[in-house]
Order: structure tokens, then C-alpha cells, then sequence
């Protein structure tokens, strides 16, 4: 048994690098613990404990579906507390500083500037911020970290049943967790059939990683449909799109009079107050809407329809929504914190806003670098890491951007990580740097 752990455990922390980012990464967070002693809850964190109950009964009877079981499993896990919860973010955090740290490895870093590049990753004030909250980000930037650590490992010249059934189950269960990623397995899969492209090649063995992440999906839409009558992944869903309406909410059809006359009052009231009028639905639903449907699901599913109409009839303004609001809030930086719990104030503000430039300059330098990497790719018909890393984050910015308005940059966090490796990624090949800085980049 004991040389089985060694063959498990060893090898993943043997080398001094990952020692001390281990070390380093439980320091890092006992240290900024004591400046924030506190677990943040959001809106949305109460949505996830609502499923928790029903994970812990082993019984979804009931349950109205806002939530997909990915994240709550892990609370489940942690007896249904908070507390714990957060103990298993911060072993999640660390352990996702040393998958980063060896996917740079892979990626061709040397040693100590992929661990230096690993620590910068992880001493972001927001990781630590995502980790204090109940909030699914931690869980899928580990996630993503294990997907894309897999695809860098020489993943499209390997042929191997096991591993893809194992690839397929970690795919599934990162669409469990939010199904909003249940478009990642296809671009996969659809660069594997144009790796050294062949006409058989178009069912290849690889479709095997689509299984679990379908079943996922449609197996947590079917449950939804046996406890609510709606087929979604997510009850949230047609509020959700109805969010992109809210600066043309007056337009939509007068059969949905019932909607319109509470949005725009809302949508007005957090305009003149200056709040966040991507929430003005939900100030509807709560006031108004919840009145004539008090089951959500059924409202949710009236908001859908009502979107659906009032995006056809005025296309313009949905695009025009979501290129300049919804897309654009995706390239943002925004850190999640209760900042009046934070010691030390002036000290962590200042350290933010430092990180906070230098996340603009990866983001900026990422979005700039698309037509670079998109041009290469139809020029060379060379399938890298940067491409698919590309063509993943991009297709998210606008899906994200065409599903919903709101939390946008929220949606941005689990991809930040791959836009600075894909940036440092193009220093490092494409451009001729001063000595010191290109050997950094070693």
C-alpha cells in the first residue's frame, strides 16, 4: 500500500519547487487570512447551499434547479459548512498553484521562472478573495488548470482509452459545475479532428472525452425537467437573457406588459441611483413579477420567452448590447471582497490596485494578440497550445456576452490565468526581448 502512495504522492511534490510552493501557498493564505478573518457571502452563494441539503439527503426531489451540482457536491463534502468549504478552497488554491507551475513546465519554462510565474499567479489578491467566498470560481480555475495541463501534455498525439475516459469524466464534471462550459469539449474534440486532417479522422477516438460532459449536461437538464417541467441546465436560465434586454426592455411585446413596466421602472431607479443596472430584473422579479408567478422556475421561464422575442425584434440593440456592455465587461478587473473586513487597508488597496495594472496589461495584450495567433494558425495549419487556448477563451467572452448582462468580468476569472501564460507565451517565442527579460522567460 505504502509504495503504491509513494507512486501517487511522491512524485508530485518531490521536486523543491513544488515544496516550496506548497509551503509558500499555505503562508500566503494563513497570512491574509488574519488580515480578512471572514467568509464573504454573495447573492449567489445562497443559491449554491439551497442544493446542499438535498445532495447531503441523496434526494433532488423538489429542488427548483437554480443551481448545477458541481460546486455544492464539494460543500456537501465539507458536512454543509462554510467554514470548512473555505479550508478545502485554499488546499484547492495550492494544489492549483502546482498544476499551473507544472503546465508551465510543459509549455517549456525552465524551473524557477515557471515557479516565479506560478507565485505570481497565486499571490493575485483576487484568488485569495474567489478562495475566502462561496463562490464556484476556485473550483473551475483547478479545473481548467487540470484540462489544460492535460491538452499541453502533448495531448493531441496521444491515443489512449483510459486517459480519454478519464479526460471525459474531468470534463464532465467542469460542466456539473457550471455547464456554461459545456462548449469547451467540442472545441477539443474539434481540434483533434483538424490535427494532421483526414476525412476519417472526422469520428475519432477522441469523441469519447464528449460522453461525460453530455451526460452532465442533459442529465442535470433532465432532472430539472422532472422536478420543475422546464429542460435547463440552470432555472436561471431565461431570467439570465432577459438581463441582456434591460436597455431596451420597453421595446419588447405589449403581451408582456406585466414585465416591461416593472423593468424599466427598475432598470430607471438603479440608473438614478447609480447602482448596478444589470440587476434590475431581478429588483422586478423580486417586487413585482414573484406576485403574479411565485414559483421561479415558471417565472424564469416567462422572462426566457420574453427575451427571446424582444432580442429577435430588435437585433440591433441586443448586438450593440452585447459588444459594447456585455463583451467589454468581460476584459474588465474586478476583485470580489467585503473591503470594510479588510486590516491593513491602505496596504492591500495599494497592493490591488499594482496587481490590478498588471492584469489590464495581460487581458489588453491577450485581446490584442487574437488576430496574431488566429492569423498563424490558417497561415501555418499548426494546431499549439496558444490556439486552442485562444479560441476557448475568446469563444467564452462571447458566449458569456450573448447568454447575459451582469457579473460579466466574473465570468473573465477562470480564464485570466491562460490569457497571462498565452501572453508570456508570445514574449517568449515571437518577440526579441533585452537578455535579462528573455532569459526570464526561459
Amino acid at each position: 500500500m505504502f509504495k503504491w502512495i509513494d507512486k501517487i504522492y511522491i512524485p508530485f511534490v518531490k521536486t523543491a519547487e513544488v515544496k516550496f510552493l506548497i509551503l509558500f501557498g499555505f503562508f500566503f493564505r494563513a497570512l491574509f487570512f488574519a488580515l480578512y478573518f471572514t467568509i464573504t457571502k454573495w447573492p449567489d452563494s445562497w443559491s449554491f447551499m439551497e442544493l446542499v441539503p438535498y445532495l447531503m439527503k441523496f434526494n433532488l426531489s423538489g429542488y427548483t434547479g437554480e443551481r448545477s451540482p458541481g460546486y455544492p457536491l464539494l460543500i456537501a463534502l465539507g458536512g454543509g459548512t462554510m467554514r470548512l468549504t473555505i479550508v478545502y478552497q485554499f488546499v484547492i488554491g495550492v494544489v492549483t498553484s502546482v498544476i499551473q507551475y507544472k503546465l508551465l513546465l510543459k509549455l517549456g519554462f525552465q524551473n524557477k521562472n515557471a515557479l516565479w510565474i506560478a507565485v505570481y499567479l497565486e499571490t493575485l489578491l483576487y484568488v485569495f478573495f474567489y478562495e475566502t467566498a462561496i463562490l464556484i470560481e476556485s473550483l473551475t480555475v483547478f479545473l481548467l488548470s487540470a484540462v489544460f495541463y492535460i491538452l499541453a501534455d502533448n495531448y493531441f498525439n496521444k491515443r489512449d482509452l483510459k486517459s480519454e475516459l478519464l479526460f471525459s469524466l474531468l470534463l464532465g464534471y467542469l460542466v456539473l459545475t457550471k455547464p456554461f462550459f459545456a462548449y469547451i469539449p467540442f472545441v477539443i474534440y474539434g481540434f483533434s479532428v483538424l490535427y494532421r486532417f483526414h476525412w476519417k479522422k472526422i469520428i475519432n477516438q477522441k469523441i469519447i472525452i464528449l460522453i461525460f460532459p453530455l451526460l452532465a449536461y442533459f442529465g442535470w437538464s433532465y432532472v430539472n425537467k422532472v422536478n420543475t417541467g422546464y429542460f435547463v441546465s440552470t432555472t436561471y436560465f431565461g431570467l439570465n437573457i432577459s438581463q441582456n434586454c434591460v436597455y431596451f426592455a420597453e421595446k419588447g411585446p405589449e403581451k408582456y406588459r406585466w414585465i416591461i413596466d416593472p423593468y424599466v421602472k427598475y432598470r430607471e431607479e438603479t440608473i438614478r441611483e447609480k447602482k448596478d443596472v444589470a440587476m434590475a430584473i431581478w429588483h422586478a422579479h423580486y417586487h413585482d413579477l414573484q406576485h403574479k408567478y411565485p414559483y421561479f422556475p415558471e417565472c424564469s421561464y416567462y422572462l426566457g420567452e420574453y427575451a427571446k422575442e424582444t432580442i429577435k425584434n430588435n437585433q440591433y440593440d441586443y448586438w450593440k448590447q452585447v459588444v459594447t456592455r456585455s463583451w467589454l465587461d468581460f476584459w474588465r478587473v474586478k476583485i470580489y471582497w467585503d473591503f470594510e473586513k479588510v486590516k491593513l487597508k491602505p496596504l492591500v488597496r495599494t497592493i490591488w490596485r499594482l496587481q490590478k495594472i498588471t492584469l489590464y496589461f495581460f487581458k489588453w495584450s491577450f485581446l490584442a494578440l487574437v488576430p496574431f495567433f488566429v492569423f498563424r494558425f490558417f497561415k501555418k495549419r499548426k494546431i499549439t497550445f496558444e490556439i486552442v487556448a485562444v479560441t476557448i477563451i475568446f469563444a467564452g467572452s462571447l458566449l458569456q456576452g450573448i447568454v447575459t448582462y451582469g457579473t460579466n468580468v466574473k465570468y473573465a476569472y477562470p480564464y485570466e490565468f491562460l490569457m497571462i501564460i498565452v501572453v508570456l507565451l508570445f514574449f517568449k517565442k515571437e518577440v526579441k526581448l533585452p537578455r535579462r527579460i528573455s532569459t526570464f522567460l526561459q
